[in-house]
């Protein structure tokens, strides 16, 4: 039998047009599928930090003190600032600075939260009155141990009905927390 009638021109350049489409198919979507679903596998390194005492005069009932704090270890430390409020003998809201608009720092004022950038606004709960920020103000965890106040990971927040929600997650400035463009800007590594 004549080589040529078993496979003829038209079925080879098939075959091998669709084995290189397949492959330039894989090598795209085994990057992206590591991207995409890479930081679900990652934690995030986190350290509690101390504030001092709980029951320390700076920390004024009903009303924010700016705290600037250092957290990480082995020479990786990074620079943060939160707003801290006595609701009471050991509750507290800890607030982030950072602007859900586009990360810049924000400044409390004496009744409200605003960003100098592009004029995001925020009340003293941390909720979007005014400007472009896509959702409240991030917060972060806590806990009153042995005296002492300690500050954890941040977290994203919600408003529902007038009242801020902390979510299990993370999400950096512009990212929406809940919806379907909640799903497009998943949480990051």
């Amino acid at each position: 039998m004549d080589p040529r009638a078993i496979i003829s021109r038209s079925k080879f350049l098939t075959a091998a047009t669709v084995g290189l489409g397949g492959l330039i198919g894989v090598a795209v979507a085994v990057p992206v599928l590591g991207f995409t679903l890479g930081p679900s596998f990652t934690a995030e390194d986190w350290y509690w930090t101390s504030f001092g005492a709980a029951d320390d005069p700076k920390f004024v009932q009903g009303d924010y003190v700016s705290v600037v704090f250092e957290r990480g270890e082995n020479g990786s430390l990074d620079r943060r600032v939160a707003y801290v409020r006595r609701d009471g003998a050991a509750e507290f809201t800890v607030i982030s600075n950072v602007c859900m608009h586009l990360g810049c720092p924000v400044q409390f004022k004496t009744t409200n939260f605003a960003c100098p950038c592009h004029g995001g606004q925020y009340d003293t709960e941390g909720i979007r009155t005014a400007g472009p920020p896509v959702r409240p103000l991030n917060r972060f965890e806590y806990k009153v141990e042995g005296g002492n106040l300690y500050v954890g990971r941040p977290f994203a927040t919600q408003a529902i009905d007038g009242k801020v929600v902390m979510t299990d997650t993370f999400k950096l400035p512009g990212a929406p927390v809940g919806g379907l463009l909640g799903w497009l800007y998943p949480t990051p590594s």
